[in-house]
């Protein structure tokens, strides 16, 4: 069941993260990196919350792209991204 996108308590998003990120490594590398893909992803949620995982990868690779990237990092942010999705309740 997908969250009402008007609740979605987005620094709540951002905290959780980041206290998974200091308990393992999650692929994403700075903590700096972190904070805007997260955000990213809960803007992606709130814009489409019950389109496809694969409509939304693509609104948050286009929208990523604005975004200065650590080389190689694209596949960990994108993993990130579909996990904040899962957590927020979004359709598979």
């Amino acid at each position: 069941m997908s969250r009402d996108p008007s609740v979605i308590d987005v620094q709540a998003e951002i905290a959780h993260w980041q206290a998974h990120h200091a308990q393992e490594q999650m692929g994403v590398g700075k903590l700096s990196v972190l904070s805007p893909v997260v955000k990213l992803a809960c803007d992606v949620y709130l814009q489409a919350p019950r389109s496809s995982q694969a409509q939304r990868l693509d609104m948050f690779r286009d929208r990523l792209q604005t975004h200065f990237l650590p080389p190689g990092s694209q596949p960990a942010l994108e993993r990130l991204a579909a996990d904040c999705w899962r957590r927020l309740g979004a359709p598979t």
